[in-house]
């Protein structure tokens, strides 16, 4: 980083992103068939359709000025040792993660509601989720902490957390703590992103494909 100026223009950048996605998820809360969304079970494709609307374009601007956050390939090997991870933290969080509600009543919607859940969680989400939080959010912290790795690991999946307003046990938010610092090291140790983009998808994909079988 060349100035003082430079990292306090792009820890705005990064802290405007993570303000305006936010914004945007209140945003949808105000629309006039909110309560039909919500009631038909498409209310999370929806928001995730409105957030990766507004986060990639910002990721695509932003990777036109500069080369830190590049979106990269994923390397066979590195990710054949990410998915073991993958795998032993969800076998671990079968041992004490309670069902949420919303899920259940998603599932409930029918086949047609899930399956556009599926679609949008494992195609849309895991892209700008990885580019908001492991990209913007994590890349600032390093900014001003770059030897407290995990210090800024730690801070970036706390807000991973508790931003999954949809999840109420605190089983869960431990258990997308745990997932986000696994998601963090894949960034780090792969640097890029598209590793933790696949890793993210899929996650989702192994969690929401049976309910939506079975629905």
């Amino acid at each position: 980083m060349d100035t003082q100026s430079d990292k306090v223009t792009l820890t705005l950048f990064y802290v405007g992103s993570f303000v305006v996605y936010y914004l945007v998820t209140m945003l949808v809360t105000l629309f006039p068939n909110y309560g039909m969304l919500r009631t038909n079970g498409l209310l999370m494709p929806v928001l995730c359709l409105v957030e990766f609307a507004v986060i990639y374009p910002l990721y695509r601007f932003y990777c036109q000025r500069r080369s830190d956050i590049p979106l990269g390939y994923v390397r066979p090997m590195q990710a054949l040792l990410f998915i073991g991870l993958l795998f032993a933290l969800m076998v671990a969080q079968t041992q004490f993660l309670q069902p949420e509600g919303w899920l259940i009543a998603q599932s409930q919607q029918g086949r047609s509601s899930m399956l556009i859940l599926l679609l949008t969680a494992v195609l849309l989400a895991p892209v700008f989720e990885e580019v908001l939080f492991r990209g913007f959010l994590l890349q600032g912290f390093l900014l001003w902490a770059p030897r407290s790795r995990f210090a800024c690991m730690l801070l970036t999946s706390l807000l991973f957390a508790v931003m999954h307003t949809q999840y109420v046990h605190w089983e869960t938010l431990v258990a997308l703590t745990l997932f986000s610092l696994l998601l963090c090291y894949a960034r780090l140790r792969s640097n890029s992103l598209a590793l933790p983009i696949f890793l993210h998808t899929l996650n989702n994909l192994i969690a929401i494909l049976p309910a939506w079988y079975f629905a």
